[in-house]
């Protein structure tokens, strides 16, 4: 009983420390980049179903800004996974390999696994430009892959707020908490494919089965297949 209560602890140690630092990420980030952040994190996409001049969030691919708030990203959905690892006991029993016993190897874990989910998103881009070349999509509708990123974002940042609460508060996540959060991760991911498709309709370059069809190749099927390939 006194070495579970201690590893809970260690966790708790864990998920506290590398939450602050993502705090300081996210504060420094609002002052390097305040008007970019504002526009990244901000929920009104979520509410926007057409086409706009922002459509995207305005990032260039290749920039050191999108670079750095990838990164970020990928920290934050590193840290949830890390978390569910911590508060999933049966998950932990799943992966004996990866044995977390100390501080600073908790936040290597963390920093590996981020550097590793960077690594999948720019192969997720490679995927939609390959893709996008295939089905002749115009460069201005392969564009989504921003504003998929900056649904990822803002997902993210709610996504931390509350297990940065549930770290603070008790450290403890239920088993239905964790199913109610597995149920609104699909809502989201219906949600964005939805959303992504009525905006790229909009565009009115495509007809409304070739968007669905490329869609489906791009977002619908790689979701899939990471979900079958985590379960």
């Amino acid at each position: 009983m006194q070495e579970v209560l201690a590893e809970n602890e260690l966790f708790r140690n864990i998920a506290m420390a590398i939450a602050m630092l993502l705090f300081i990420v996210f504060a420094v980030s609002r002052i390097i980049y305040p008007k970019l952040f504002s526009s990244i994190y901000s929920f009104d996409k979520f509410l926007n179903f057409r086409y706009r001049e922002d459509f995207g969030s305005g990032i260039r691919l290749f920039s050191t800004e999108s670079f750095y708030f990838t990164g970020v990203l990928s920290l934050s959905f590193s840290f949830g996974i890390l978390c569910i690892y911590f508060f999933h006991s049966e998950l932990r029993a799943a992966l004996p390999w990866l044995e977390i016993t100390t501080l600073f190897w908790g936040i290597a874990v963390w920093l590996i696994l981020g550097v590793a989910i960077q690594f999948v998103m720019f192969l997720k881009f490679l995927f939609v430009r390959v893709f996008g070349w295939l089905f002749n999509i115009p460069a201005e509708e392969t564009r989504h892959f921003q504003e998929f990123q900056s649904f990822n974002h803002s997902f993210s940042i709610l996504l931390y707020a509350i297990l940065s609460i549930s770290i603070y508060v008790r450290f403890n996540f239920p088993m239905v908490a964790l199913e109610i959060l597995a149920v609104v991760l699909v809502i989201y991911l219906v949600f964005r494919l939805i959303n992504l498709f009525f905006k790229i309709r909009s565009l009115g370059a495509c007809s409304n089965l070739y968007i669905f069809s490329y869609l489906c190749t791009t977002e619908l099927m790689p979701t899939l297949i990471g979900l079958k390939l985590i379960t």
